[in-house]
């Protein structure tokens, strides 16, 4: 991985990586994701939202993992420079589940801005599975990179709820 491109592209800035931070925004994709499972029979669309928003946080975990944070106003862009930048530290034999990620990050914004957006519950069970196959990459990515803290060890144990 080509962490200059990261930064020749201005979508990131080093940052040391606080573990603490890290693991709240794993804790917080796995609690996502588990909502989003179970409003997927009552609310298709907040389930899509959710299960994106585990994959953003998980992104965003695994970016600052690695040492950079995304740089630049809060909102929109944010939500591209995360989906970008993780592509970028995953590689090219993840480029399928980044632009599935792409994909739901354009939907998610979509659903966000407009009322009349529908999301089938096709959609967000595809959703459900493309964030757990997402979670379960970049957990073990961090866990790689930390193993030697037995809290990440077992990204199950962090969620108690």
């Amino acid at each position: 991985m080509n962490y200059n491109a990261l930064k020749e592209m201005g979508i990131v800035e080093e940052r040391t990586a606080e573990i603490a931070e890290v693991i709240a925004l794993v804790t917080r994709a796995e609690r996502d994701l588990s909502t989003s499972k179970l409003l997927q029979d009552k609310d298709e669309e907040w389930a899509f939202a959710a299960a994106y928003q585990a994959m953003a946080r998980s992104a965003r975990a695994l970016i600052l993992s690695e040492g950079f944070r995304p740089k630049g106003v809060r909102g929109r862009d944010t939500h591209k420079t995360v989906v970008t930048a993780s592509g970028i530290i995953l590689g090219e034999q993840y480029k399928s589940m980044i632009n599935k990620f792409d994909r739901m990050r354009r939907k998610y914004q979509n659903f966000m801005e407009e009322a009349g957006r529908i999301i089938s519950r096709y959609e967000a069970d595809q959703a459900n599975k493309d964030a757990e196959e997402f979670l379960k990459i970049v957990n073990g990515r961090i866990r790689e990179k930390y193993s030697q803290m037995s809290l990440l060890n077992d990204v199950p144990q962090l969620v108690s709820r």
